[in-house]
């Protein structure tokens, strides 16, 4: 075949054909997406799907139990007001299937919405590792379960609020009622509190993106398909009527936004207006536009304190959340680590103690946990330096905040003092020496997921050791 007659092929291949030199760049952006990522998204959302599902039922069984024991109580004082409450309906939703939320308003979350839309484009893509073995199909039927359960989650807590109502109007019928009582709605409004923020800890969740899928994003991202994608199959873009499959080319409105007008529109029409009508027009807009911007600063705060008060909820009086109760046991743990220096005496070196520490969040103010020491000597000084093993020790400790970033902190640790070569020599019961610790803690802010903290402890059983130990300890350390 002659150069020029394969030129003229090429051409006209490209002319007729240009879909299979737009696609060329999809095809190869593919290749780097990470294998497994199909994977890790069917199994996260059906970790949280099944937790979701697990903790609707322990919440309304809980409802349920609290009511029961209300209207117990209020059967005995006068059962005729009861008969314009309907019988509750919390079994309904317990174990119910995700379908049963079919025609409810959608759970719109960021990061779930992401999920949905990036499966759906690469499953429309040809070839890719990640599409083997249907992983991609698996990975977006779970993914649209967690959705219907979260759309029901919805409903469910829509129904514990309504019933939260027609229980509160029940009461209001009574006069005098027994603490007992108050106390058990009391905590029925909690328990209703806490599911909502349970739901709203899954879907935050799911906002959070590992490395593989923050990875699979940010390299799908650089392909222009995938943005327009994105921006017309996405829970958004179907608000607005969006064409979906990208029918429509880039860069025009749908058919539901035509004829809106541009804010480069409005802004002429302004100040055309404006200008015929001099400078007491001008300085009349001005002190419009600053009363209109202070009433949506008011808005503005009454939306801050509606979040901040638990959506509206009727909270008891009193009753602090406590945001740790929503939170998996992996997110309530918190690792530390600390050191603490000990000048030379007659009976040991100078040393170095180190210690790791485990630590579980009770509540925002409270922290218990325990952890490992281990105390290096360094020798007696510049000239001597020798290193040596002085002591191991087991560590408990309970912090408390107090103010701001000030903590009481106490804690109960046994060490052994006495220089071992080896785990065998630490069998010596007689040489475990007691330390009973109390003391103030200053923690501080180093970055989003590091805490340093400073410890001034006081060791009541100081005079017990042998040899004698400090009575002050400072300590320095780090949490995260």
């Amino acid at each position: 075949m002659r150069p020029w007659f394969a030129l003229i092929l090429v051409i006209c291949s490209t002319l007729l054909c240009p879909r299979v030199f737009a696609c060329a760049p999809v095809d190869s952006t593919l290749q780097h997406v990470p294998a497994q990522y199909a994977a890790r998204v069917q199994a996260k959302a059906q970790s949280i799907d099944e937790a979701l599902t697990k903790k609707t039922d322990k919440y309304l069984n809980k409802l349920s139990r609290l009511e029961n024991k209300i209207l117990g109580k209020l059967q005995r004082l006068d059962p005729s007001k009861l008969q314009t409450l309907a019988p509750s309906s919390y079994d309904k939703w317990l174990g119910q299937a995700p379908n049963g939320a079919a025609g409810a308003t959608p759970a719109y979350v960021p990061g779930l919405d992401t999920l949905k839309t990036t499966l759906s484009f690469l499953q429309q893509q040809p070839g890719g590792a990640t599409n083997a073995s249907g992983q991609l199909s698996s990975a977006s039927a779970q993914v649209n379960q967690l959705q219907g359960n979260l759309n029901q989650a919805n409903l469910v807590d829509q129904y514990i609020q309504q019933r939260r109502q027609e229980l509160s109007q029940v009461l209001s019928q009574y006069s005098n009622l027994p603490s007992s009582i108050t106390n058990t709605f009391n905590q029925y409004k909690e328990t209703a509190y806490y599911y909502r923020q349970q739901v709203q800890a899954y879907k935050d969740m799911l906002s959070d993106p590992d490395k593989i899928e923050a990875t699979t994003v940010s390299i799908l991202s650089k392909v222009p398909e995938y943005q327009q994608f994105l921006s017309r199959n996405s829970f958004l873009a179907s608000l607005f009527s969006a064409p979906p499959g990208g029918g429509s080319a880039p860069g025009i409105l749908p058919a539901s936004l035509t004829g809106l007008q541009t804010r480069s529109q409005v802004q002429q029409v302004i100040q055309q207006q404006m200008a015929a009508g001099g400078a007491s027009a001008q300085q009349a807009a001005a002190q419009q536009m600053q009363a209109a911007q202070s009433q949506l600063a008011n808005l503005k705060q009454q939306i801050s304190q509606y979040g901040s008060s638990g959506g509206g909820m009727d909270l008891p009086p009193g009753f602090s959340p406590n945001s740790q109760k929503t939170k998996t046991l992996l997110r309530r743990l918190e690792y530390g680590i600390n050191v603490q220096f000990a000048q030379s005496t007659n009976f040991v070196p100078s040393t170095a103690n180190l210690g790791l520490t485990l630590g579980y969040k009770l509540n925002d103010k409270s922290t218990i946990g325990t952890g490992l020491a281990y105390t290096a000597g360094m020798g007696t000084g510049w000239n001597h330096i020798q290193f040596s093993n002085q002591a191991i020790g087991l560590r408990s400790f309970m912090d408390w905040k107090i103010k701001k970033s000030y903590y009481v902190v106490g804690g109960y640790e046994e060490n052994y003092m006495t220089q071992f070569g080896s785990i065998a020599d630490l069998k010596n019961v007689d040489a475990w020496e007691k330390s009973l610790l109390i003391g103030l803690e200053r923690k501080y802010k180093i970055s989003a997921k590091l805490q340093g903290n400073i410890q001034l402890l006081f060791d009541a059983l100081y005079r017990q050791q042998v040899p004698q130990g400090q009575m002050i300890k400072m300590r320095v350390g780090y949490n995260f």
